[in-house]
């Protein structure tokens, strides 16, 4: 079974398939949508192939988690066998995992974050990059991209969104994997 990571936003594909590659290989796919509905239509579609293994990441606020859960839950098992499929819900944005570690956000930002930045960035990642790199939205995403190709990243692999990713990945391809009871 092929690997695919969906995930919200080019830049954030760019992480992790940076954190990804180095022990999946080039057999890793990452398909980036840019809304959460999109994703997991994306998701959908590769996991009724049945050829693949799918890893959905996405974003959810701290409020909606119970919800956002279940509404993806009940669309992902429509399309395949739970044990074929991971949910990862990032709260609040799958940008604040950029804000896990000072040095990854000083090589992004090109240089030290304020400590507002460091904390603001907890609850709404995306709209503190917006104002310290003065991008929108999708220019946000692309100039995230070009800043990314520079960027060590490996502060972030221990992070526990990644190591979720990793684990199934690695549970799939050692054929370790089964439905959690």
């Amino acid at each position: 079974m092929i690997p695919v990571l969906v995930i919200r936003g080019q830049a954030m594909g760019q992480v992790f398939r940076k954190l990804l590659v180095p022990e999946f290989g080039p057999e890793l796919r990452v398909a980036t949508e840019d809304y959460a509905g999109d994703s997991v239509a994306a998701a959908r579609s590769k996991l009724l192939r049945r050829k693949y293994v799918v890893a959905l990441v996405t974003d959810t606020k701290p409020e909606e988690i119970r919800q956002t859960h279940r509404s993806m839950v009940y669309l992902l098992i429509g399309a395949g066998c739970a044990d074929l499929w991971k949910l990862v819900l990032m709260v609040p944005e799958t940008e604040v995992l950029l804000f896990q570690d000072r040095g990854v956000l000083r090589q992004l930002l090109g240089r030290e974050p304020t400590e507002e930045e460091l904390t603001r960035g907890q609850t709404e990642p995306r709209r503190v990059l917006e104002e310290a790199l003065g991008f929108e939205w999708m220019a946000l995403d692309k100039e995230l991209c070009q800043r990314l190709e520079s960027v060590d990243l490996s502060p972030l692999a221990e992070h526990s969104s990644v190591q979720q990713v990793r684990e199934f990945f690695r549970a799939h391809r050692e054929g370790r994997a089964s439905l959690p009871f």
